[in-house]
């Protein structure tokens, strides 16, 4: 999915906005094996138009009227301005529930005489019809929800009065996007927090490492392991295994090599096996350098020769079918 393809699929809910409906989905702290509950929302007001109003604004300001925004496979991400991640490894527990959602109108309402909104973790807004739905995930913070333990006022009238009850605060904005059968991720510091996701990219990033071990570049392989633990590495190490330009070419070891000792960025900053066959990584520098060679993210301009060391990179090979 392109960035044209998912403006293509959000317009079309924009072209039939007076028709869908919206659905309102919590999860509660502590309680993330019991999957979201349906909220009972008044339909006796403009309560649910004014909710699916206030998200379809949302989605219109950061996708429809965002001509920077580009998509991108959550596994191969850059954190580039303005992308919005794919999310194409192995799919969470609760993120699965963004899906069972749109398949069963049965799910369970939460009780709000036995369970305060102070229990509130998250929310799932469901909005569509029975032809095809967005979901919205949004986290929720301490600060959007009031609990009786405070002293609130409202305006009535021309005076003030004390709010008696519980109330919650829901803002327009949200993290992960459910549409045409993708998820897709707004925000990647929510999801490195939650849903288990560093087990999971601990598990995809191991595969990185076995991919460099097979191509036997690197004589001391076995330091890579080291950084599982560390998110930030981690993460490359998964970016490395589904979308390293350098491996999947099948670059000659000898021309990594050849390239690491000339491009200026990299001269003298790697070393090498005695031999000098392999790449010997012994210091944090080197293994950020490494990780960036195999990313191909050193470049040199045809045109003035400078050299760049660039992260977003889009491909500008002429496809001779068009």
């Amino acid at each position: 999915m392109d960035a044209q393809t998912l403006k293509s699929a959000l317009q079309e809910f924009f072209d039939r906005r007076d028709v869908l409906g919206v659905n309102l989905y919590a999860m509660l702290r502590g309680e993330e094996n019991e999957g979201f509950r349906k909220l009972d929302v008044s339909s006796d007001d403009d309560s649910l138009a004014n909710l699916k109003t206030l998200f379809l604004d949302s989605i219109q300001e950061s996708v429809l009227d965002n001509d920077e925004v580009s998509v991108m496979d959550l596994s191969s991400s850059d954190e580039r301005l303005d992308a919005i991640y794919r999310y194409d490894i192995e799919v969470p527990e609760d993120l699965a529930y963004m899906e069972s959602v749109t398949l069963s109108d049965s799910e369970v309402s939460l009780n709000l005489t036995q369970n305060e909104l102070s229990k509130i973790k998250s929310l799932i807004v469901e909005i569509g019809d029975n032809e095809s739905q967005v979901v919205l995930y949004k986290t929720m913070a301490a600060i959007n929800i009031f609990g009786r333990s405070g002293f609130f006022l409202k305006k009535s009238n021309t005076r003030l009065e004390q709010i008696q009850d519980e109330f919650l605060r829901v803002s327009p904005g949200f993290q992960l996007m459910r549409v045409a059968g993708e998820i897709l991720v707004f925000d990647l510091k929510v999801i490195e927090q939650s849903f288990g996701f560093k087990e999971i990219i601990k598990k995809e990033a191991a595969l990185g490492i076995k991919a460099i071990k097979d191509a036997a570049i690197v004589q001391n392989v076995d330091v890579l392991n080291e950084l599982l633990d560390d998110i930030k590495y981690a993460r490359k190490f998964t970016k490395v295994a589904s979308s390293s330009p350098v491996l999947k070419a099948g670059v000659p070891n000898t021309s990594i090599i050849k390239f690491c000792k000339q491009f200026p960025k990299l001269k003298g900053r790697i070393r090498f096996s005695e031999d000098e066959t392999q790449i010997s990584l012994d210091t944090k520098v080197s293994k950020d350098l490494f990780i960036k060679v195999l990313m191909d993210d050193f470049l040199t301009s045809e045109l003035t020769q400078f050299h760049y060391d660039s992260v977003a990179k889009d491909s500008a090979d002429v496809d001779d079918s068009e």
